[in-house]
């Protein structure tokens, strides 16, 4: 992977912490925001066109975040259950 890599590339093969998914799903979320504001405004001007495709884009990237969040989750929740099979005292209670 090049230094210049952005994880907002989509290349899932590159994505294995859950750090790099939590920014994934960030990203996505943060561009479905800009979305759904750019269809509100369409709308707002009546340019049904335009309003209908900022909303699917706005869904594609909402449907993307929570894919990379649950993904985050997960990996966190397994980490967890690894530390739980290994006995550390140190973890926290959930």
């Amino acid at each position: 992977m090049s230094e210049h890599h952005d994880a907002s590339e989509h290349d899932h093969n590159f994505l294995v912490t859950a750090a790099q998914s939590h920014r994934e799903a960030a990203h996505h979320f943060q561009l479905a925001a800009k979305h759904h504001l750019l269809a509100a405004e369409a709308d707002e001007k009546d340019d049904i066109e335009t309003s209908a495709h900022q909303a699917y884009l706005a869904y594609g990237h909402s449907l993307q975040g929570k894919l990379f969040a649950e993904e985050a989750a997960c990996s966190q929740m397994a980490a967890d259950e690894c530390d739980e099979d290994h006995g550390h005292e140190g973890h926290a209670a959930h």
